[in-house]
């Protein structure tokens, strides 16, 4: 693999838009859409996007030209001395350069250093609370324009990752990368995740918070009918086991209500005067 920045045609310094406004006009132009008639189109093509990829992750960039300053020194090193090890026919240059990019292509996108596999492609899949447990087959947009419909694994949660052999970069010469999904559970105006488990908010009005009452709280799956103890406020969780999202071997976590004290839609003068005298030590 070729230097991300050569791909892209810009300098090592390129601002992030900079970065950006090249992988658009190339990947526009590159397209093989526009280009049926070359061969070689997706190839180019994965390459633009593979590099835009790497390039735009603040974190992988970084670490990208960190081994890529202690790769070329250590080339400059073993020239310098004339090399450890010495060829009847010496590596042309750009061989050799091409050696290293290919080497930190395959480290930084996790693969093992060998060179008959193109690098991995990574992606975000986004799934509902209601995906996992009608266990939907969401279509995710791949940069290449391919389309992937991708199956949710058992116990799949937030942050999960899944490896889909041979559906990643291709690159001539090389076995085809796999597709690495991790999925992201969007926002969810009822619950949120934590792992397996599920938090949700209970509106209690200030009567029943200071007497207990019993309410309906809703589950991904259906009601659910609990006691909310007497004198509960809103630093008050209850837990409802087994109602949370599915896990491996049929376990399930929980799901957690937080109580919410609500008041009154209208002020009510009895519970004023109440307030009131309780506050300044009045006794009616």
């Amino acid at each position: 693999m070729r230097d991300p920045y050569s791909v892209l045609g810009v300098k090592p310094t390129a601002s992030p838009d900079e970065i950006k406004a090249a992988w658009r006009m190339l990947a526009k132009a590159l397209h093989p859409d526009r280009n049926s008639r070359d061969p070689n189109a997706h190839v180019r093509f994965a390459e633009v996007g593979q590099a835009y990829q790497l390039l735009k992750d603040p974190d992988k960039r970084q670490r990208f030209d960190q081994e890529r300053r202690m790769a070329e020194e250590a080339r400059r090193r073993e020239q310098a001395s004339g090399g450890a090890r010495r060829a009847e026919s010496p590596p042309k240059a750009e061989d050799a350069e091409g050696d290293i990019f290919s080497s930190l292509w395959r480290k930084m996108a996790g693969q093992p250093n060998t060179p008959d596999k193109a690098p991995d492609l990574t992606v975000d899949v986004q799934i509902s609370i209601e995906d996992i447990f009608e266990k939907t087959k969401p279509l995710v947009q791949l940069p290449d324009g391919r389309t992937l419909r991708v199956t949710l694994p058992e116990g799949v949660m937030d942050g999960k990752q899944v490896r889909i052999a041979a559906q990643g970069h291709r690159l001539a010469g090389l076995k085809r990368g796999d597709v690495v999904a991790t999925f992201r559970i969007a926002p969810h105006p009822v619950f949120r995740a934590d792992g397996l488990d599920l938090y949700t908010s209970v509106p209690v009005d200030i009567e029943n918070a200071v007497l207990g009452c019993e309410t309906i709280v809703d589950a991904p799956d259906g009601m659910v009918r609990v006691t909310v103890p007497e004198w509960s406020g809103s630093d008050r969780t209850l837990r409802i086991r087994g109602r949370g999202l599915p896990g491996r071997d049929d376990v399930r976590g929980d799901l957690y209500a937080e109580i919410r004290v609500m008041l009154w839609d209208h002020p009510d003068d009895k519970v004023k005067d109440l307030m009131r005298s309780l506050r300044e030590g009045l006794f009616l």
